[in-house]
């Protein structure tokens, strides 16, 4: 887990970089100059300007106001732009999908003006669908106090809270109006892109691993495992359930103290009360060392009594987990691989498209059993992405089962 990888400096020869006045708002005047001084004639220079007018003033006023408020600060210190891991490998997936879809809409036929146009708007429209589903889901677990306050945290993309599903639901809803708009087989433009949809997952759960996000639950077996380290999401669960301390509960009751631990070692007894566990922070990055990880104590509620555990006591790691993001990587490229050689054997349009639907259903069930970061849904212990998955493998078969009674129609790599 790397969620920084690096901080973009604050400042550079004593000059910010972002700002009203600053090193970006010096790079995008010379990029707006030089635009300038190579159109021909005045004409040119008026065409130049109607073009890219709205995007110099979106940028500038990015880089004077939005930057400025996203850069990291400790004590008040500002450190720099953080470049998440998240956000990059995020990044590579946008890319790498877009150049696969291009390509295989290209080999049907699709213009490739009016794939940059799908592009963009399924792009987009995949991130706020992501986002949106994400923050539906876990409002009540947002940051903040306010409603402003959890409306700024929900524009932090780049670190993380996006859900698949979100994004499969608002790309296809895109995917619809745009081939209704340019008079296409919606299906053709489904098969074009299902592959890429797995490779920019491969990419995807990398950037969750890095960010400690969707992560499994404890291995206690011998099989590949992650271990967090403190601050990530996967340590804070384990030690407000008490988890990291060594004990097992169910229902406010200690089940099981695991040995060797803090609750073996202090005498706790299985049958005591359990009442939580309060986590405090007692040091964390400082302006000179931004990287370092924070550090907690504890509060531990048993049988009505508290006892503090300090934070020489609480490992730096959490209790090595199921690696779920890289089982969930693998499949993305597995599902890649295998689609893209059915490209070439299968005939009949919207076929790949199902047999994606389907193939993705049963990965993400296989996945959600060693995931635990989601709870429960509709009364049972199904998360909604196993809901969600059900219904996409129904989906499928159904469309699979309305499609053989269509003529065939030819669906090219």
């Amino acid at each position: 887990m790397r969620q920084t990888l690096f901080y973009w400096p604050h400042e550079t020869a004593g000059f910010p970089w972002f700002g009203a006045l600053s090193w970006a708002t010096l790079i995008l005047l010379a990029i707006a100059v030089v635009q300038l001084a190579a159109a021909k004639n005045a004409q040119s220079r008026s065409e130049v300007i109607q073009s890219n007018a709205l995007m110099w003033g979106i940028a500038f006023l990015a880089i004077a106001f939005l930057l400025p408020r996203i850069e990291f600060r400790i004590e008040d210190v500002p450190i720099g732009l953080p470049i998440r891991g998240y956000g990059v490998l995020l990044m590579a997936g946008v890319i790498t999908g877009t150049y696969v879809a291009l390509k295989r809409c290209e080999a049907r036929g699709i213009p490739r003006e009016a794939f940059l146009s799908l592009a963009t708007w399924t792009v987009a429209t995949g991130i706020v669908g992501a986002r949106l589903f994400y923050v539906i889901q876990y409002w009540g677990e947002l940051p903040g106090q306010t409603l402003g306050q959890k409306l700024w945290t929900v524009l932090q993309v780049t670190e993380g809270g996006l859900v698949v599903y979100g994004s499969v639901i608002g790309g296809l809803i895109v995917i619809l109006v745009w081939a209704i708009r340019y008079k296409l087989p919606v299906l053709v433009v489904a098969d074009a892109v299902t592959p890429a949809f797995f490779l920019g997952l491969m990419f995807g759960r990398l950037g969750c691993l890095m960010n400690g996000c969707c992560y499994g639950g404890v291995c206690e077996m011998p099989l590949p495992t992650v271990r967090f380290p403190s601050g990530s999401a996967v340590y804070m669960e384990q030690l407000e359930s008490g988890r990291i301390l060594g004990l097992v509960t169910d229902q406010g009751v200690v089940t099981s103290v695991k040995s060797p631990s803090w609750a073996d070692s202090n005498g706790v007894q299985p049958n005591a009360a359990f009442g939580g566990v309060q986590a405090r922070v007692v040091s964390g990055p400082t302006p000179t060392e931004p990287y370092l990880h924070p550090k907690f104590d504890a509060i531990v509620n048993l049988d009505g009594k508290t006892r503090v555990v300090s934070a020489v006591d609480l490992p730096e790691r959490a209790i090595p987990v199921h690696p779920s993001q890289v089982y969930a990587s693998i499949g993305g490229l597995i599902l890649f691989l295998w689609t893209m050689s059915l490209s070439s054997l299968i005939t009949r349009t919207g076929y790949l498209f199902s047999l994606g639907l389907i193939a993705y259903g049963v990965v993400r069930i296989l996945e959600e059993l060693i995931r635990v970061d989601e709870g429960g849904q509709f009364g049972t212990s199904l998360s909604i992405a196993t809901w969600i998955s059900m219904a996409g493998i129904l989906g499928g078969i159904v469309l699979l089962i309305a499609l053989r009674t269509r003529p065939v129609g030819i669906s090219r790599a």
